[in-house]
């Protein structure tokens, strides 16, 4: 099966004010993006590891590119002294948005 594009998701420690602005140039030197929202972790979380924390996302139709891009954004963030919890790139097959042959979304 074809991949319509891949998507790689970084989550790094929250990161808020000055920081967060930081990381937002960062991100849009790599053409990645931080999530408005916070994600929400596991009920098992401890004091060390927040409930919440910054997620950033990026999109290409090339696994190559988002690899390569996600190589240096995973440097910078470590130059910049990010402390990075996970990183993992995702091959969407099926999207509503792209081709939706199941046409199972309705408007709102």
């Amino acid at each position: 099966m074809e991949a319509l594009y891949f998507e790689c998701h970084i989550t790094i420690e929250p990161v808020f004010e000055e920081r967060l602005d930081q990381l937002k140039m960062i991100c849009q030197f790599f053409n990645f993006k931080v999530a408005e929202k916070k994600k929400k972790k596991r009920s098992s979380d401890t004091k060390k590891r927040s409930k919440n924390d910054t997620f950033i996302t990026g999109h290409s139709s090339s696994f190559e590119d988002i690899e390569y891009r996600m190589k240096n954004m995973l440097q910078s963030l470590k130059y910049s002294n990010f402390k990075v919890w996970r990183y993992k790139i995702e091959q969407i097959v099926v999207d509503s948005r792209i081709n939706d042959k199941l046409q199972m979304v309705t408007d709102i």
